[in-house]
Formats: C-alpha cells, structure tokens, sequence
C-alpha cells in the first residue's frame, strides 16, 4: 500500500462535519467559487466551511504544515475532488492565517529583518527564477500544489500543548531527539514526527528550547534538545551538557549490556547443567567455561557502571551546590545593601540606644518635679480657701467645728455646755449613784 493509500485509510476515522454527507449541498461546496459579487452570503459561507475543516484536519493530523494536494486527496468525496482549495489557500495567505514554509523557517517570528529579506531579497529573487525557468519549461501545475504552507494558529496552538504537557515537566534535561518523541509520546502528545522539528524549531524561537544539529546523510537533522530549568538560564549547549549527555548515553548502554549478558549467562548455566544431566563433562565443561567468562565481563561493566553514576550524582550535587551558594551570595549582599542604605551600624544604633537611654531619664527627672510642687501648690491652695471661706460666713478659726476625716466617718467636736444639756436631758433614775452625784454637783453649785 502506498503512503497515500496508508494516510487516505488512516484519515476515514476523521469526524466530517453532518453536511458531508449531504450530497447535493457538497457538490456546491466541492465546486469552483463564483465571483463574490453574485452571493456574498453563499461565498462567505462556504470559504468559512473550508477554512475551518482544514484547521480541524490540522489538529487531527496532529500537524501544521500543509499543501493543496494533499488537502484535495484528504477531502475527496468519492471520486469527486475539491476544485475550490487553490482559492481557499490564497486567501487565507492573504489574512496571514498561513504562511510559506520556506519563509517560516527561515524567519518563524516574522520579524521586521526577515520581512525585509524575503519581501526584497529572497521572493525577488525566486520569482524572476521561476519566471525565467517558465519561460523555458512549462510550468508544472502538480509542483506547484505540493508547495507546503503553515498554519499559524495550529502551530501556536500545537506549540502551547507541548509547553504544558512536556516541557513543564522535564525543565533542566538534555535530551536526544529521539528520547524527545519518545517523551512526547509518553504525555499523550499528538505530534506528527514530520512536523516535530519543525515544531521544536519554533520553540526554540520562542526561548523555550535550545538546539544542537548535525549532518546525517548530508542532511541538517536535529541532535539534542535542551530545555532550560528557567528563563535565566543561558541558552546554549555548553561543552558540560554535552559531557553530561555522553554520561547519560554510556549509562544507558551499559545498563542494556548488563541486560544482555545476564541473558547470556542464564543461558549458559542452563545449557551446563542440560548437558551435566546428559553425562556430557566436556560440553557442559565449555559452557561453565564461558558463563565464567560473561561473569567477569558482567563484573567490570557493572563497576564502570557504579563509576558513571557516581560521577552523575556528583555533578549534580555540584549544580545544586552552585545553587545554593549563589543564593547566599544574592541574598548577602542584598542585607548588606539594606543595612548601607538605612545607616544601620553597630556605632549608630549603640549611640541612638544611648540617646534614647539619656532621654528617658531626663523624662522621669521632669515628672517627679512636676508632681511634687503641683502638691504644694495644691496644699496652699486648700489652706487660702479655707481661711476665705471662713470670712465669708462669719465666723472665726477657734470656735469653727474641726471636721476631720477618720475611716471615712466625720469626727464631731462638743463644748462643756453642750454636753451639760445633753446630760440634762437623759432620764436617770431615782436612787442611781449617777443621780446622786448630779445633786450633790448642782448644790454645791
């Protein structure tokens, strides 16, 4: 079967939209477009219907790049193709919705030196090439509806799948090209491996991977991607990454030898005592012979093996510990910079707390003044009032009742006259030794 016939079967599981397989509206959707002007409503529609299918084909080839061949041998309907795809491909070149691969990969970002290159070095140049080569030999039609263009909102959005689902988990690595696909398999990453390095050349654009080349069959293929830990992270390929990635490879290979010789000696012993139940001595005699020889073989690989991955978790140990030094050093000189700017030195602050001790005892010094005369002014201020007060009822300071406090209860102070009327008025009774004494007092008065 052929690779067309292969990816013809592979593209029935495609969902077609419910119109596909109404005959008589696809025949006027598989058609040639009329001039705009007779049915705009009809023309737009149908560019629409166009437009989206192959975004929708785009996503499910798991790809970006495509081509009016390939577009017209995809949508065929029956036997009839789609004569409509050259004009749908124009003018989504128009909307800059696609554009050349040729020039993508050249400039991916579109910049404003690649535009100017291709717009008057690059296009200029291969267009009066094809026009001379035209006006010699025909122009191939077929050739030119393989030309493949980009779809840019697929390959963003390819791209933004890829970050989330493979590049998030694994920032820091150096890896192969082909552990990569094998990585983005894993993440249930739909990518076409055609399309991968043209992919991963646009992340590399983006900043997002780094990547090294080599020339295999006389083509530039992919080699190593890295994918930095952070954004500061330089990026290049240093001369460390490619010791620590042959590292990796020859601990991979180690490991699939091991493997392969503890098969081997399995297999061996087996034989051995096969041939021991036989009663063959010499045979199962050669085979001990070998298993011992795999033994040792499978000794000095495991020790190499020991060897390299010492060496790994040394390397990484070392990384982390350039990590954390350059944490201390960040964070080292920002306090030594905090403490210039806000003048705090030993000198300074032991002068400030002395200040500071010096003015809270002039503090207290003041307070016990202040309390003290307010409380001998206060004590004459009682005094004059007292004396004013006086005056005013009339009265003088030795006959006025001295009201004292005691236990909160006012002390009373009585002349003899009074307590001799008091006396005269209690009710003694006749004969008591009280009312004898009052006789005796009065006749001797």
């Amino acid at each position: 079967m052929s690779p067309k016939n292969e990816d013809r079967t592979q593209f029935k599981e495609f969902n077609f939209p419910p119109i596909w397989e109404d005959k008589a509206k696809m025949k006027v959707l598989l058609s040639t477009f009329h001039p705009r002007h007779f049915d705009c409503d009809q023309y737009d529609s149908k560019m629409m219907f166009w437009i989206d299918l192959i975004k929708q084909y785009c996503y499910y080839a798991g790809k970006a790049n495509i081509s009016v061949r390939e577009l017209q041998l995809q949508f065929m309907r029956g036997e009839q193709m789609p004569a409509c795809l050259d004009m749908v491909v124009s003018h989504m070149d128009q909307q800059k919705q696609i554009r050349l691969r040729s020039d993508y990969e050249y400039d991916p970002l579109n910049s404003w030196s690649g535009w100017f290159v291709n717009s008057f070095v690059r296009r200029p140049l291969s267009r009066s090439w094809l026009k001379l080569k035209h006006s010699i030999i025909a122009e191939n039609v077929e050739a030119q509806s393989m030309v493949e263009w980009i779809h840019l909102e697929v390959m963003q959005g390819i791209c933004d799948e890829m970050e989330k689902k493979v590049l998030f988990k694994n920032r820091g690595k150096l890896l192969h090209f082909e552990a990569f696909k094998a990585l983005c398999e894993a993440s249930s990453m739909h990518v076409h491996p055609e399309f991968l390095p043209l992919c991963l050349l646009t992340l590399q654009t983006r900043r997002q991977v780094v990547l090294d080349f080599k020339i295999e069959r006389k083509t530039r293929c992919i080699h190593l991607i890295k994918i930095p830990a952070s954004e500061q992270e330089s990026l290049v390929i240093t001369e460390s990454d490619h010791a620590v990635h042959n590292l990796q490879v020859t601990q991979g290979n180690l490991l699939k030898q091991l493997e392969e010789l503890e098969d081997e000696i399995k297999l061996n012993d087996d034989k051995a005592r096969q041939y021991v139940k036989e009663n063959k001595r010499q045979l199962a005699k050669t085979y001990l012979r070998k298993r011992n020889l795999l033994e040792k073989s499978h000794e000095r690989r495991s020790l190499a093996l020991n060897n390299i991955e010492t060496l790994l978790t040394n390397v990484d140990e070392a990384k982390n510990t350039g990590v954390v030094l350059d944490a201390y050093k960040i964070g080292s000189k920002t306090l030594q910079k905090v403490l210039n700017e806000s003048g705090l030195k030993y000198d300074n602050v032991d002068e400030v707390l002395a200040d500071v001790r010096e003015t809270l005892e002039q503090h207290r010094e003041v307070q016990d003044v202040l309390s003290t005369s307010s409380t001998d002014v206060a004590g004459c201020d009682e005094d004059a009032l007292e004396k004013e007060l006086r005056d005013l009822i009339g009265e003088s300071a030795a006959v006025q009742p001295d009201i004292s406090i005691n236990n909160n209860k006012p002390e009373i102070v009585i002349d003899d006259e009074q307590l001799i009327a008091m006396l005269n008025d209690l009710e003694v009774e006749e004969g008591s030794i009280i009312s004898q004494v009052s006789h005796k007092t009065l006749g001797s008065a």
